[in-house]
């Protein structure tokens, strides 16, 4: 609830409430006007002139698709695996008025996770593209691949063997316990919006609401789930690069901390995930993705100590005594979010090449 009486020239004495728990405000502000004292300026300021459009308009159309049109999308994908396509349909048409009636794998594949993707661009599209960047270089990368039988052969298996259609499923229920606690971490559309240059101003800001268990427990479960899914992109890489998806080069990415590559893509994934996401942080075009998946925020919020001191706004466990911001971790959610619907979007492509 917000109450707010901006300052004018007539009422500079008149008593004022402002209350806006997902706004992050400063907790010893002695004067109106202050920065973190009114929520819809204090916004304004962060981002600064010529974001300020972008920035309300994320935070409402992402409200929106999260409350309002993700229950019908749900429902849409959740009739899409369990193949009931009468209701498939039905749910599509309550969704959106220019629904077709889809009548194979690949197109009834493709209407459910545009669906999906409608969402998640209506939330994510305005603060950060470096996920658009990974889904357009794998896709090309995914379309080059299937000239080779190795790399065919490689899609077809991991779909028999149930590995993507299972994916699909943890992928969707994720994104839609993500939905469930939107309110949660909507506010980190701020931080990824904020010129580079504005970051400290945060520093005297606090975040005051604590979701800290829910935002550990979707942070660590979504970064989990990803790192699951990016065999798929490495595989197309190393089939592009070297014909044979299982084929990782001798090169070794910067930041892996192995001694050798793996011998195949069932040894990639017994990596540690920073291991994984270096070989993706190395491909061009790649590294923003990986970078939504923060280490450094897993090992602080993950470690048994970790505490979210209220006050002051910040997580402090034992692996970091200084503490990070709550509202760092809140960005970080979000980009794992992000990170979760593009994978969606990659094992679609995989699944309906079998086809």
């Amino acid at each position: 609830m917000e109450a707010e009486f901006l300052p004018t020239e007539t009422s500079l004495e008149a008593p004022f409430v402002t209350v806006d728990p997902s706004v992050p405000s400063k907790y010893g502000a002695t004067q109106r006007g202050e920065l973190g004292t009114f929520p819809t300026m204090t916004l304004i300021f962060l981002v600064g002139a010529g974001r300020e459009e972008d920035l309300l308009e994320a935070l409402s159309t992402g409200r929106e698709s999260a409350e309002e049109l993700w229950p019908r999308v749900r429902r849409i994908y959740e009739y899409y695996l369990v193949e009931d396509w009468k209701h498939f349909d039905k749910a599509g048409r309550s969704a959106f008025s220019d629904w077709r009636t889809a009548s194979t794998v690949h197109e009834r594949a493709t209407v459910a996770h545009k669906a999906v993707a409608i969402v998640a661009a209506a939330i994510t599209a305005k603060t950060d593209d470096s996920t658009r960047r990974y889904l357009q270089r794998f896709h090309a990368k995914h379309v080059s691949a299937l000239k080779h039988s190795t790399y065919t052969d490689f899609v077809q298996a991991d779909v028999a063997s149930g590995l993507v259609p299972g994916l699909q499923r943890s992928v969707f229920e994720l994104i839609d316990r993500f939905m469930g606690h939107y309110d949660a971490w909507q506010m980190g559309t701020l931080r990824r919006m904020i010129p580079p240059a504005r970051l400290p101003l945060l520093e005297d800001l606090t975040l005051h609401r604590d979701e800290f268990d829910v935002l550990r427990d979707l942070y660590q479960q979504g970064f989990e789930t990803v790192c699951k899914t990016l065999r798929l992109a490495v595989a197309a890489q190393n089939t592009v690069k070297r014909q044979d998806p299982n084929d990782f080069g001798v090169d070794l990415p910067v930041g892996a901390n192995i001694k050798a590559n793996p011998n195949s893509l069932k040894a990639y994934d017994k990596l540690a995930n920073a291991a994984r996401l270096a070989f993706i942080r190395q491909v061009p075009g790649w590294e923003g993705y990986a970078d939504h998946l923060n280490n450094r925020t897993r090992n602080a919020i993950g470690h048994a100590t970790a505490r979210h001191d209220l006050r002051s706004g910040r997580i402090f466990s034992d692996k970091e005594p200084g503490g990070v911001q709550y509202i760092d971790l809140v960005a970080d959610v979000f980009g794992v979010f992000d990170a979760l619907c593009t994978s969606l979007q990659v094992l679609r492509a995989v699944r309906v090449a079998t086809h």
